[in-house]
């Protein structure tokens, strides 16, 4: 007999299990479906030409904000978890890093609205990874989605008032209900020991370069592109970025809710295989419906559509990383993924510069899925390799004791 409030009961421990990333996924949809929405109304207002130069400069932005946080975001999904009062002392070194370089860039290139993206979205990175930390998901949410429907309201608001850089001021300023949380820290005064980062130097160092690298991993494509191909082709090739990062909002779930898990020793193993099989079943609708829906939702970039093509299979590879970053981070074993991230930048650079010269834009999308599938393949191998000697080792105690 069908016993319904045991099945009932049996659903509600389910949920309770994963409410976590239940409310990470609830804000990644919901947020990611906005942006993803703003973006291509956007494509279709600026066109091809201004839609590449808009990703150029947030391109520049977040190449220069990475320089600025010293690894922080890190420091806080893998310390907050074990208890480590990281926050005030790294967001006091980031608010005057980014204080004084944003000041500086101002009058080098007289533009606010490339400051205020280094500065909003400078904290609300690290709000949102310490919030991450905590396991504070209910208000990782609400955080991640009223910015996203202010980046709307601000940016086409103020295109419509000033014009082209009004786009980049109202992107700027979504990110400022940020410092709400950073005044939550602050409020009681709480001790600024610095000693915490001195005893985790080496992990913030080490922290800090993989931000450089993984960064680059996504703006290092737009800034070559831009003077080598234009920024008409750039717009067609940013088109495809934007479809794979509504993609991306699987991985980017699963990352989220990972690492702090993973840190406390609490590994997820069924969730994250789900994890790459769904981002199989991604990927296929998305190469046969980008032929038949770009021309009707945006015809001035039909030559975008290879590249969607090209582009979405690497949403298979960046899946299986995550989830191989997440378990590295975890273990604080931070220079594996170091290396996986310079492979991808040295291995995207290489290949966009010869096939971008043979295949325009085409080739700059193989050259992103070249790199992503070596570096996934780099990470599964070290992850291989790392259960080989731990079996080992097992064994050879296991000897031990029976002698």
């Amino acid at each position: 007999m069908f016993d319904i409030k045991n099945n009932l009961s049996k659903i509600k421990v389910i949920l309770d299990k994963f409410h976590g990333v239940t409310k990470i996924g609830a804000a990644t949809i919901v947020s990611t479906a906005v942006s993803g929405l703003f973006w291509f109304y956007i494509a279709g207002v600026l066109g091809t030409s201004q839609y590449g130069e808009v990703s150029y400069v947030i391109a520049i932005a977040v190449s220069v904000l990475i320089f600025l946080v010293f690894g922080g975001g890190n420091a806080f999904l893998v310390f907050i978890p074990k208890g480590i009062k990281i926050q005030p002392p790294v967001y006091v070194i980031t608010l005057i890093t980014i204080s004084i370089a944003s000041t500086i860039i101002y009058f080098i290139f007289y533009d606010i609205g490339l400051c205020m993206i280094i500065i909003g979205s400078g904290v609300f990175g690290l709000v949102v990874s310490e919030l991450l930390g905590l396991k504070s998901y209910k208000k990782y949410a609400i955080y991640f989605i009223i910015q996203r429907v202010l980046m709307v309201v601000f940016a086409i608001s103020l295109y419509h008032i000033i014009g082209f850089d009004g786009i980049i001021i109202g992107i700027g300023l979504s990110y400022f209900p940020a410092f709400l949380q950073v005044y939550e820290v602050f409020k009681d005064r709480p001790k600024i020991d610095f000693s915490i980062i001195r005893s985790h130097i080496q992990f913030l160092c080490t922290s800090y370069v993989l931000d450089i690298t993984r960064t680059f991993t996504s703006t290092i494509d737009k800034i070559i592109i831009a003077p080598m191909l234009g920024f008409a082709l750039l717009g067609n090739y940013q088109i495809g970025i934007q479809v794979l990062s509504v993609l991306l909002i699987l991985p980017g779930v699963l990352y989220s809710y990972t690492v702090p898990h993973d840190a406390s020793g609490n590994t997820n193993k069924k969730l994250k295989i789900t994890g790459v099989l769904f981002s199989i079943v991604l990927v296929i609708p998305t190469i046969i419906l980008s032929p038949i829906l770009i021309p009707i939702i945006l015809p001035e970039f039909t030559e975008s559509i290879t590249v969607i093509q090209l582009i979405s299979i690497s949403l298979i590879p960046i899946t299986i990383s995550a989830l191989y970053i997440s378990k590295f981070l975890g273990q604080e074993r931070i220079k594996i993924v170091l290396i996986g991230s310079g492979m991808f930048i040295t291995i995207q650079i290489i290949t966009i510069l010869i096939l971008g010269e043979i295949y325009s834009v085409n080739g700059v999308a193989m050259s992103y899925l070249i790199a992503s599938t070596l570096e996934a393949i780099y990470l599964f191998m070290v992850d291989q390799r790392g259960s080989k000697n731990n079996s080992k080792l097992i064994v050879n105690k296991e000897g031990e004791n029976h002698l």
